[in-house]
């Protein structure tokens, strides 16, 4: 006789890891087949499921089970959006140095979201994702993942209003850390407006509007080109804020 307790549990383990996934940063590149999303979460569901312990019985009837369904789903998208939204300040940082340099005025879009940014956003983001595969961040994100059932088995996540800080405190830390991404490119260029407004004052014959913009992407480029090396550490941390801000959100759902 089948087990349906069995099957059930592992259908709630199979909800919060696909909905983990589709909210994720890896899974949100446009043009990804749907069937393949589907097929890689199974599976990851199947090598997670041997490892999770869940007390019986699971909840009985319709509503209830339903409700644990939702629960689960809920779960695992809180957590790919954390996920999504620490990754997304690598974004913001690019876009906070077109704004600066002048790129601001160009929106292209983006080959992984389908949606209009600006040049150097989309070439951060990309060049973040790759380190990320890199340094083995989607491993991070799996043992996040496997762990979650521990500190919030099946069906026992409690939404309550404590979710809201955490989230509000993450997305400020998005904020916070795509400035310091793009401050030492903005420094420069700051310096360059700077020594611009000099040259105006004392040629006042120059038409800096014009010449400003060749002048400040060029040198905002170029800051770019010396740092790029630079931004393998602060990729790498990334790992270690996403962990802590993953873990501190599975402590409120608990």
């Amino acid at each position: 006789m089948p087990d349906w307790e069995q099957y059930a549990a592992f259908l709630l383990v199979f909800m919060r890891v696909i909905a983990f996934m589709v909210s994720g940063p890896l899974y949100a590149i446009k043009g990804m087949p749907p069937l393949f999303k589907v097929a890689s979460s199974l599976a990851l569901a199947v090598v997670i499921y041997p490892a999770v312990e869940f007390e019986l019985p699971l909840p009985a009837g319709t509503w209830g089970f339903g409700l644990a369904v939702v629960s689960e789903i809920g779960v695992g998208l809180l957590l790919g959006f954390a996920v999504t939204m620490i990754l997304n300040s690598i974004r913001m940082a690019g876009a906070f140095i077109d704004l600066q340099i002048g790129y601001a005025m160009s929106n292209v879009i983006g080959p992984s979201t389908g949606t209009m940014g600006t040049l150097l956003s989309q070439y951060l983001y990309l060049l973040g994702l790759v380190f990320f595969l890199v340094i083995n961040g989607h491993h991070t994100l799996i043992i996040a993942l496997a762990k979650s059932y521990q500190l919030v088995p099946l069906s026992t996540a409690a939404f309550s209003g404590a979710i809201s800080p955490v989230l509000l405190r993450i997305f400020a830390g998005t904020f916070t850390l795509g400035f310091q991404v793009a401050a030492p490119i903005l420094a420069v260029v700051l310096v360059t407006d700077l020594a611009l407004g000099f040259l105006t004052r004392t040629t006042p014959q120059i038409n800096v509007f014009l010449t400003g913009f060749p002048i400040k992407i060029t040198v905002g480029l170029l800051t770019l080109s010396f740092l790029v090396p630079f931004y393998g550490s602060v990729f790498s941390s990334l790992l270690g804020t996403i962990e802590k801000d993953l873990y501190s959100l599975l402590e409120v759902l608990r």
